[in-house]
């Protein structure tokens, strides 16, 4: 409860700056805006993040007791999936790696397939620990990411595995755009390994920033995501052809981190600097 009230408090603040900002005119007050509006964001993706870990934690309890599939076990999964709008499924996976139970019914044919092959599964299988993976092809056929935990018997052994799969563009929109809206910022959100899974803009999702042939003449935008690798927050700038013109455009970009399970993403809001 206090860490609820504090993260409320830290919102509400952050929208009072964004707001004043607005009536300055300026560098300085486009800098301020740039920065309120990406720590608003990365406070609320954390918070989502958190609670669905918090959420499939108690979930896999529940699991515990009831096992991997049945009636319970589907309103367990049911209840996990509605609760958050950007999850596609929810699912339990024995300890084969055999999906037992997907929910909600839109994906129960997919009950019996066998992911254990997947390198989710077998980086999962390699600790049983709590995981958020990187974006992959998942069976249901999208690109997508999942939060993968273990659910253990009363006895404390290992029963097979919780997963909640979702887009991350889906809860990266979501949360985003009512924060962006009516201002002239954009945001990325990129892997470590430089894979951009979100672009407000829609032109970069699903593109590498390290390896794609798009941005390899942009030398000073390579260096930049390098420094974002290495550094959880921070700013900088970088030039690139706008997608609207065509014309070379210098970006100034403030940037910050949301992590779970030793997995983050880098949270890139920039604005176009006047001429």
């Amino acid at each position: 409860m206090t860490r609820q009230r504090f993260s409320l408090v830290v919102v509400l603040a952050l929208s009072l700056i964004l707001v004043l900002s607005y009536g300055c005119t300026g560098p300085a007050s486009q800098e301020v805006q740039l920065k309120t509006a990406t720590l608003q964001i990365q406070q609320a993706v954390q918070s989502e993040l958190d609670n669905l870990d918090l959420d499939m934690s108690a979930a896999a309890s529940e699991l515990s007791r009831t096992g991997l599939s049945g009636t319970e076990a589907r309103k367990i999964l049911n209840g996990l999936s509605s609760k958050y709008p950007f999850i596609i499924d929810c699912l339990t996976a024995d300890a084969a790696g055999k999906m037992v139970t997907v929910a909600p019914d839109a994906y129960s044919r997919y009950e019996g397939t066998d992911i254990s092959t997947q390198d989710v599964t077998i980086k999962f299988n390699e600790t049983k620990q709590p995981m958020l993976s990187q974006m992959f092809t998942a069976v249901e056929g999208m690109d997508a990411v999942v939060i993968i935990g273990p659910v253990l018997s009363q006895n404390g052994d290992f029963m097979g595995s919780l997963s909640a799969l979702f887009k991350p563009e889906t809860l990266l929109s979501g949360v985003s755009e009512p924060i962006l809206r009516g201002t002239d910022i954009t945001l990325d959100v990129m892997q470590l390994d430089g894979l951009d899974i979100y672009d407000s803009q829609g032109n970069d999702t699903g593109l590498n920033l390290f390896t794609d042939p798009v941005f390899q003449q942009y030398t000073d935008l390579i260096a930049l995501g390098h420094q974002m690798v290495a550094e959880e927050s921070g700013t900088g700038s970088y030039t690139i052809n706008s997608y609207k013109t065509g014309q070379m455009v210098k970006k100034q970009v403030f940037w910050e981190t949301v992590k779970l399970h030793d997995t983050a993403w880098r949270l890139m809001a920039a604005y176009v600097v006047a001429e």
